[in-house]
């Protein structure tokens, strides 16, 4: 079963198989914001196929990827990874992409509200977690505006210098103290 996944702007849903080239297109216009060493375009484009392709469910049980569309329109991707080999239960990361020319309008903190709210209610997280560069701003507030809370700075992150981790706890999720605080 495909997941589907409707806010009041944006719906999040599998990728369409003719997508694959947009969401490449749009990933490889972002590479140069890593200073850190690519996949060649062959693996990476092998890649993008294989994440359109399972879109919409869970893949190898730890990875679902689905589409961020508002007005018809693809306009990024979500993505909500779960390792039980990696991780403890109940733990998710969120990632989270959103084309050029569509970001600042509230569709980021919509689709990040929208898949935190699956994973709490569906899916048995006890913490769903996000992290990004200290320098990207936009993707901070559209953090904190779905209810994340910044947990600190991580030195090292990512390929940039920091990363600044977010966390949201099923007691921050059902409007309650975390026991022991």
């Amino acid at each position: 079963m495909s997941l589907r996944i409707q806010g009041e702007t944006v719906l999040l849903r599998p990728f369409r198989e003719h997508e694959a080239a947009t969401l490449w297109e749009h990933e490889s216009a972002d590479r140069g914001d890593f200073e850190v060493p690519w996949p060649d375009d062959e693996v990476s484009r092998e890649r993008v196929l294989a994440r359109v392709t399972a879109s919409g469910s869970w893949r190898d049980q730890h990875v679902l990827d689905l589409g961020v569309e508002t007005n018809g329109e693809l306009i990024g991707d979500v993505q909500a990874r779960h390792c039980t080999l990696t991780t403890p239960p109940g733990l998710f990361e969120l990632g989270i992409g959103l084309f050029a020319g569509t970001r600042g309008r509230g569709y980021g903190t919509e689709a990040l509200t929208l898949i935190t709210r699956h994973l709490f209610q569906n899916e048995s997280a006890h913490r769903v977690q996000l992290g990004t560069d200290t320098e990207n701003v936009a993707m901070r507030r559209a953090a904190e505006k779905a209810g994340y809370r910044l947990e600190g700075i991580m030195r090292g992150f990512w390929p940039s210098p920091d990363g600044a981790p977010y966390g949201r706890t099923r007691a921050d999720h059902e409007g309650r103290e975390p026991e022991g605080s």
